[in-house]
């Protein structure tokens, strides 16, 4: 049985997610997780803290679950790693009826402007994907699979980010997967 601090975090991760941070009072977390206020506040200080932990745990949840089987994977060549996280992407999207989104997607759009506490390991996340998908970019160059059309690997990644964002968001807001399918043409064919 999980303790207290993994209930509250449980709770706040699916909360978060569905209703988004300022959404879901301290209240729905405390219901959700069976845990009393006073113990909330033994493990954390703030719903804001709360946040940042929750933004922590889902990072290592995509290292482990996402990123690591598709961009990390060296069984699959660089172009067909990042396609993967697409299509890992495009997966839980339908495996939740085109319903919940991107959680660091929609969270950045949420808190962006409201809570620098926040932003931050927001911003960290986006930075260390476009990393990961500019490495594989690199790797791919460099063995003569990806052609670039004459850009970097570095100018060629943060749109692919934004590619598999818009894609994410645009499948939330229709409840439709094809922007996310149609995001998939598009990358396949601009990276050769």
């Amino acid at each position: 049985m999980a303790n207290n601090k993994e209930r509250i975090m449980e709770a706040a991760m699916d909360l978060f997610h569905d209703h988004g941070f300022r959404g879901t009072g301290l209240e729905d977390i405390l219901t959700s997780s069976g845990v009393c206020k006073s113990n909330f506040y033994y493990h954390f200080k703030s719903k804001e803290e709360l946040g940042v932990k929750v933004i922590e745990r889902k990072m290592q949840e995509m290292r482990e679950f996402v990123w690591g089987p598709s961009l990390g994977n060296l069984q699959l060549t660089p172009k067909q790693r990042v396609v993967e996280l697409f299509e890992r992407m495009l997966a839980f999207c339908e495996e939740n009826a085109c319903r919940k989104g991107c959680f660091f997607g929609n969270m950045s759009l949420e808190l962006s402007d409201r809570s620098e506490e926040l932003r931050k390991p927001l911003s960290r996340f986006f930075s260390e994907l476009e990393t990961k998908v500019e490495g594989c970019l690199q790797e791919g160059q460099s063995q003569g699979e990806l052609s670039l059309q004459g850009l970097t690997p570095s100018e060629v990644a943060l749109p692919i980010v934004s590619l598999l964002q818009g894609g994410m968001l645009l499948t939330k807001t229709h409840k439709d997967s094809a922007a996310l399918r149609d995001s998939i043409k598009l990358l396949t064919f601009c990276i050769g």
